[in-house]
C-alpha cells in the first residue's frame, strides 16, 4: 500500500468503529453523520481489502484483520494526539540536552549555581555550552538553531531575537596583595602610573577605563591585553599589573584565595547588563521557557 495516497482520517474512523461496534455511535464519536460514517466504512473495506466489521444478530463484529489492526492503529493515534497536545514538560523526569551559548563571564558567574539547581530539580537535563565572544555571534547561533539560548551582553531586541535582562554588573580593580599603588587607598595618580592588564574579547588596545581617563586628560599604559578574563587574576597575583574586571569575578577570585586584593576603581565607571536571549520560534516551547525562568532566578541570586 502506498501510504502517500492513504487518507489517514480513515484510521480515526476505524478506531471509532472498533470501539463502538456500531456505525451511528462511531460517527457521533468522531463528528460524522450515519451516512458519512457508512461511506467511510465502505472506503476502509475497499482500501484494506477486508470486510473489517461483519453484521451479526448481536451487532457488528470485527474480523481477524480488524483485530490485528486495532492495536497498532490505536497506538499510532495516541502518539499523534500526544505530539499535538500542549508540551507537558516535567523537569523532574525530563531527559534532554540544551545548548546554551555563553560569554566566559556568564559561564563563570552562572554555571556553578545553575548546575546545582538542575541537579536537584531536573537531574535528567544536560547542558552543552558554546563559547560566545560577541553579540553578533549570539544572533548567528540562535538563528541557525545551534543554540537554544544565549547569555551575554544583550543584542537589540528584534522580531526574531527576544531578550530578558538578568543582572547588571559593575567593575572592580584587582592587584596583588600588598601592591604599593594601593597602600594608602585608591589614588588616581598612582593608578595611572602602574602597568595595566586589559581584558578585551575584540583585542582592542583601549577600553572603557581608557576612555574615562581620557576625559580627565590622563592616560595609562596597557602592558598586556587578553581576550578572556579567566587567566587575568592569576597574572595579576604574580606581577605588578593592575586589572579592572567585572566586580563579581574579582570578588569570587579573591574569595577563593587567588592572591589578589579588590579595590574600588578611582574613576567612575558605568555598570553593564547581562541578558538572556532566544529565538522567537522557541518562545512558547515549554522546556525552553522553563530553563529561561531557572536561569533568570539563578542570576537574580548571584
Amino acid at each position: 500500500m502506498d501510504i502517500a495516497s492513504f487518507d489517514l482520517n480513515l484510521l480515526k474512523a476505524f478506531d471509532a468503529l472498533y470501539a463502538e461496534r456500531h456505525v451511528t455511535r462511531a460517527g457521533l464519536r468522531i463528528g460524522l453523520s450515519q451516512s458519512a460514517m457508512s461511506g467511510t466504512l465502505t472506503r476502509l473495506r475497499e482500501v484494506l481489502g477486508d470486510e473489517l466489521f461483519v453484521r451479526t444478530p448481536s451487532g457488528m463484529r470485527p474480523t481477524a484483520r480488524a483485530d490485528d489492526l486495532a492495536g497498532p492503529v490505536a497506538d499510532a493515534l495516541r502518539l499523534v494526539r500526544g505530539a499535538l497536545q500542549a508540551d507537558g514538560f516535567e523537569p523532574a523526569t525530563a531527559e534532554r540536552a540544551f545548548t546554551v551559548a555563553m560569554s566566559d563571564y556568564a559561564a563563570f558567574v552562572l554555571l556553578p549555581p545553575l548546575l546545582a539547581r538542575l541537579g536537584v530539580e531536573a537531574p535528567g537535563i544536560d547542558l552543552r555550552v558554546r563559547g560566545m565572544f560577541g553579540r553578533g555571534e549570539a544572533v548567528e547561533l540562535l538563528d541557525s538553531g545551534e543554540a537554544n539560548l544565549a547569555v551575554g551582553v544583550p543584542v537589540e531586541a528584534s522580531a526574531r531575537i527576544l531578550t530578558r535582562p538578568l543582572l547588571r554588573e559593575g567593575f572592580a580593580c584587582v592587584a596583588r596583595r600588598g601592591h604599593p599603588a594601593f597602600a594608602d587607598g585608591v589614588d588616581l595618580e598612582a593608578f595611572v602610573a602602574v602597568p595595566h592588564l586589559l581584558v578585551s574579547p575584540e583585542g582592542d588596545g583601549a577600553g572603557l577605563v581608557d576612555r574615562k581617563l581620557a576625559e580627565l586628560g590622563l592616560k595609562r599604559r596597557v602592558v598586556l591585553g587578553l581576550p578572556q578574563f579567566l587567566v587575568a587574576p592569576f597574572i595579576v597575583a604574580e606581577s605588578d599589573l593592575v586589572a579592572t574586571l567585572a566586580a563579581r569575578v574579582a570578588r569570587r577570585c579573591a574569595d577563593v584565595g587567588v592572591g589578589i586584593a579588590v579595590h574600588e576603581p578611582p574613576v567612575v565607571l558605568p555598570d553593564w547588563p547581562l541578558a538572556l536571549m532566544w529565538h522567537r520560534r522557541a518562545d512558547a516551547h515549554a522546556a525552553t521557557a522553563w530553563l529561561r525562568d531557572v536561569i533568570a532566578e539563578v542570576a537574580a541570586a548571584v
